[in-house]
């Protein structure tokens, strides 16, 4: 059974102890139409007219976390350790094997928004978990070994070390200033204009000041909101981001072959003393969407001074990737 353990110096919660059967191993992709059987019985499916699922959402076979896991912290001496409490649900976003992201429709891309917001509001449900995390991993270089296109949902009981230092740098620029600090960001790239990927009326697409990969872009709307799961309650807004993603997607996906999409939307329950702050999360946190392209020095660089080494400026990749030669 895995647990989670805690790391005392870097105070980052390990999972250890999981068990992997790789996919491969089934010599059939288990995401394709025929073999529906194999993931097993779905949490949620959208079919059409006829009776053919468009998009599945499923737990994992090989799940980080787990619902039925018992939570309760136990010391062994001066070390933490807890159950892996939480899920791991896989989204099928639709039934083509061979489909990129970059080639799906707006109506498709719609249905998987759809999936998972309505999977982040289910299970924020449950008092016991603190964040939501939705992620997906695009070629081998970004470490997916199952072609059909499909996403992974994460809900812990515990707050990643990253998310932790986000929400505490973001109280802080608030209490400060009283204003998002994600807010004061993109007002200063749209102003400089000097790594701006792709804009519209309601959003905007750049790549970061210090980035962590090469044409790495972070995209998010350019009014204050804290979930990403309410962007579906505005059809027509919900187009337009659909409109910019597909847009910066392909220009990503002309520069590497393999990247990791990463959603952030507010925890449903703020840990520690962050949740001291007069004001609520929904006033400092600001929801937004990484796309982290990997290639071959990225993919296998280990980074143990914790710095990342990036050649390319993104001043220089936001023009490539507004270039049509990317």
């Amino acid at each position: 059974m895995a647990e989670l353990r805690k790391d005392p110096i870097s105070g980052s919660w390990v999972v250890v102890g999981l068990t992997w059967v790789k996919s491969s191993e089934l010599n059939v992709c288990p995401f394709c139409p025929g073999n529906e059987h194999l993931p097993g019985k779905p949490i949620r499916e959208v079919r059409d007219a006829g009776g053919n699922w468009l998009i599945r959402c499923f737990p994992a076979a090989n799940p980080l976390f787990m619902i039925e896991a018992l939570a309760g912290k136990k010391a062994e001496g001066m070390y933490d350790r807890m159950g892996n409490v939480g899920a791991h649900e896989i989204v099928v976003e639709n039934r083509a094997h061979t489909k990129n992201l970059s080639d799906f429709e707006m109506d498709e891309l719609a249905l998987v928004l759809d999936m998972y917001a309505e999977r982040i509001v289910d299970l924020k449900k449950d008092k016991r978990l603190r964040h939501v995390q939705i992620y997906r991993n695009h070629g081998e270089l970004a470490g997916s070994y199952i072609f059909h296109p499909h996403s992974h949902i994460l809900a812990t009981s515990i707050m990643p070390h990253g998310t932790v230092l986000e929400l505490a740098n973001s109280k802080d620029h608030y209490l400060q200033k009283e204003r998002c600090l994600l807010c004061d960001i993109t007002a200063q790239e749209i102003r400089q204009n000097k790594r701006i990927v792709a804009i519209s009326e309601n959003f905007v697409a750049f790549c970061p000041f210090a980035p962590r990969f090469p044409f790495e872009v972070c995209l998010l709307p350019r009014f204050h909101g804290h979930t990403f799961e309410s962007l579906i309650e505005d059809r027509a807004l919900k187009y337009e981001f659909i409109h910019l993603f597909l847009d910066v997607i392909r220009r990503i996906e002309r520069a590497r072959s393999s990247h990791t999409i990463v959603i952030h939307t507010a925890p449903s329950q703020v840990a520690g003393d962050i949740a001291q702050e007069p004001d609520g999360v929904e006033d400092y946190f600001h929801w937004r969407v990484e796309i982290l392209p990997r290639d071959l020095r990225s993919s296998k660089f280990k980074r143990e001074d914790e710095f990342y080494n990036v050649s390319l400026t993104p001043e220089e990749a936001a023009q490539i990737l507004k270039s049509d030669k990317s």
